[in-house]
């Protein structure tokens, strides 16, 4: 088992950060924290057990990896011997704000 260091990529904070406003505001502060709270705890299991995630194939520098987490963010990650890097969140709510961006 590992336990990789985490970093999040300034692409994918945005979003989640973007995405937790959207949910707050419309949804309610419950769902929204409840989003966060499964987001985290998946991260965590990816950051102990990262080759749960499906390989993309993507031509890469690195091996792109996905992860679905709460059905609702795709979770694009990769990761080396000490570190997990997550690179993108794609929500897949259509009412998100960076679904029409």
């Amino acid at each position: 088992m590992y336990n990789l260091r985490l970093k999040i990529s300034e692409k994918a904070s945005d979003k989640l950060q973007d995405q937790v406003v959207w949910y707050v505001e419309n949804a309610g502060t419950s769902f929204a924290q409840t989003l966060l709270t499964e987001f985290w705890n998946d991260v965590d299991r990816l950051c102990t057990m990262p080759t749960i995630g499906r390989k993309t194939g993507l031509p890469s520098k690195h091996e792109i990896r996905v992860f679905i987490s709460n059905r609702k963010c795709l979770i694009k990650y990769w990761y080396n011997t000490r570190t997990l890097y997550v690179v993108d969140i794609v929500f897949t709510d259509t009412h998100s704000p960076r679904f029409f961006r």
